[in-house]
């Protein structure tokens, strides 16, 4: 006899599936209005990290909704707009997520050090490579070798040759993870581009907050694409 593999879940995923369910189960009715996080951290026995991240994907499954400061539960949750495997979808990618999530740590503050230090040389390549990426926007391929090299000069403009080694030894995993978004995304490539031509402008400009807040919104539209792609079930990964 075989047995089915056990897999491990995170205390996120944890508390996911278990407001996923009381909100499917109308446990946790449309419209109702949610804890704020600390209170919602305390009563689950939780960090604010991760009752801050299961919001994020319940936000991104139609689960709740935000109205000003304050998080409620969708008026249109339902179980057909929820795969049954969600979780085990996300358990199987999340190389993928885990990538996203170092992308977060370092390349808010990476832009933001561009803002300030990059040189009008080092400007200048950031500039060329988004040049290039808009004439690469109907192929994936060269679409996703141009995104790195823009990255890449992003962190060159840092003038932190750490920083710029840290990117470097992440290129080929980011390059399999963008491959996967982006083929499973029809939407996804023109926004990227959006967002580098912003960043691009504002590091130009020098604005240092305004080039952590693009690259901090362009990372979270991201993330919130996979979310989406997960949901909606097979990934194209060839």
């Amino acid at each position: 006899m075989r047995f089915k593999r056990i897999e491990k879940r995170s205390v996120t995923e944890e508390i996911i599936e278990y407001l996923k369910n009381e909100i499917l189960n109308h446990t946790l009715k449309p419209g109702e209005r949610l804890p704020s996080e600390e209170n919602l951290a305390k009563q689950l026995g939780v960090g604010r990290g991760t009752v801050r991240e299961t919001l994020r994907v319940l936000l991104y499954l139609g689960l709740i909704e935000r109205r000003g400061k304050a998080t409620y539960i969708s008026d249109a949750a339902n179980a057909q707009s929820i795969p049954t495997d969600f979780l085990q979808r996300v358990h199987k990618h999340e190389d993928v997520m885990k990538m996203i999530e170092v992308r977060k740590i370092i390349e808010p503050r990476a832009a933001e050090l561009a803002a300030e230090r990059g040189s009008p040389e080092k400007i200048e390549k950031i500039e060329r490579c988004l040049q290039e990426m808009e004439r690469t926007l109907d192929n994936v391929e060269d679409f996703i070798r141009c995104d790195n090299e823009f990255h890449l000069a992003v962190f060159e403009a840092t003038e932190n040759p750490i920083l710029l080694e840290i990117i470097r030894s992440l290129q080929m995993i980011m390059k399999k993870n963008q491959a996967i978004i982006l083929r499973n995304s029809e939407t996804i490539k023109p926004r990227s581009f959006a967002y580098h031509k912003e960043l691009c402008q504002v590091i130009k400009e020098g604005n240092d907050q305004k080039a952590r807040e693009v690259m901090e919104h362009h990372l979270n539209d991201i993330e919130r694409e996979m979310y989406l792609i997960l949901r909606k079930g097979v990934l194209e990964t060839q």
